[in-house]
């Protein structure tokens, strides 16, 4: 029995079965290969937008293509620091570092069937256009057991392989480059999972702490990631909100959000910046010193009164996390009716499949 042709509707479009198709098929290992998506795909997307795919399927339509050796991309980088005496059997386990990720490869360019010196070329400028050391790229790796995961990439140090000949010399029209790439962030991510929740539809409680009342709601989502994660809150509205401290019972009450803030994100990652408004000036020690010099101010006053930003009108902290594979309902509540909460949620993984 004969396959029946596949539709394409255009370039853009990935290959597919209609139901009317798919009868044809005794089981699942009859479909093509190419449609089964069983094969490891590996994708990177370039700073300058260029997409190559380096394994799979469609590994080779744009002229490069991984070699056998790929280093790094599959486990989590860890250390762990330990300490030992003379007066101690064995050794004290300290911590455990998580340090930067190096990915090491080879990438093969042109050689392709037919492979032209114009097109090697055209393939050859593509690939290098993409490696950029200033600018992180995303290196995506699929299965069908573990979908898509994406890590942040960029060009680690020099590319000095040696090459015996000029690699169009003979018709050749093929080279092979041993490239390392560093990821600053060591772990891999998939979409955040988000929710909106709205003020106006959610009862409003009286609080002695506040006087108008609190409008309060929750939103429930998954931390679906092998690795702990931490919640973030965009909160659109003025007034007091209150947010809860990842998987916990606590509620931490936010500094007050005034019209002028505009949109405001509450990160509760340890790493990054707690509190951030749309509005907060950019370097507040720069505006404090136009604002010390009678000279500067006269000619930037306009830069130079910018307010108090958010994060300065009271403190908070957030000391939980969300473990992997749990489920968690967020807990929010906001004096403004008109407010609105979005709770996003990171999925984190430690490997790539």
């Amino acid at each position: 029995m004969s396959a029946p042709t596949l539709p394409i509707p255009n370039a853009n479009t990935a290959k597919y079965l209609t139901p009317a198709q798919l009868v044809n098929y005794e089981n699942f290992y009859a479909v093509p290969y190419p449609i089964q998506g069983l094969a490891t795909t590996v994708v990177h997307l370039a700073p300058n937008g260029n997409v190559t795919h380096l394994a799979g399927p469609n590994a080779g339509q744009e002229g490069s293509i991984l070699a056998q050796m790929l280093q790094g991309e599959q486990q989590l980088p860890f250390e762990q620091v330990i300490s030992e005496s003379a007066f101690q059997w064995g050794a004290t386990i300290e911590r455990t570092n998580y340090p930067k990720r190096l990915i090491n490869f080879r990438i093969c360019i042109g050689g392709f069937p037919g492979c032209t010196t114009y097109q090697y070329q055209l393939a050859d400028n593509r690939w290098w256009a993409g490696q950029d050391e200033t600018t992180n790229g995303w290196l995506g790796v699929f299965t069908r057991f573990t979908g898509m995961r994406w890590i942040p990439v960029r060009p680690y140090k020099t590319v000095d392989t040696a090459q015996k000949q000029d690699p169009v010399a003979y018709g050749n029209n093929f080279a092979i480059w041993d490239v390392s790439w560093i990821c600053e962030i060591p772990y891999y991510t998939r979409p955040s999972l988000y929710a909106t929740w709205t003020a106006k539809n959610s009862p409003k409680t009286v609080s002695l702490e506040f006087l108008e009342g609190l409008h309060t709601g929750s939103i429930t989502l998954a931390n679906q990631g092998d690795m702990w994660s931490y919640v973030q809150y965009i909160i659109n509205g003025s007034g007091t909100c209150q947010v809860q401290d990842n998987n916990s019972s606590t509620m931490v009450t936010l500094p007050p959000i005034f019209d002028s803030d505009g949109p405001c994100l509450v990160d509760t990652d340890p790493q990054n910046r707690t509190l951030t408004a749309s509005n907060d000036p950019v370097d507040d020690l720069f505006y404090q010193y136009l604002q010390s010099s009678s000279v500067l101010s006269f000619l930037l006053s306009n830069v130079a009164d910018q307010g108090e930003p958010w994060w300065q009108r009271g403190y908070v902290r957030f000391v939980y996390l969300v473990p992997p594979q749990t489920v968690v309902s967020f807990n929010v509540a906001h004096t403004n009716p008109d407010a609105t909460v979005t709770v996003l949620l990171q999925q984190r993984y430690k490997r790539s499949r």
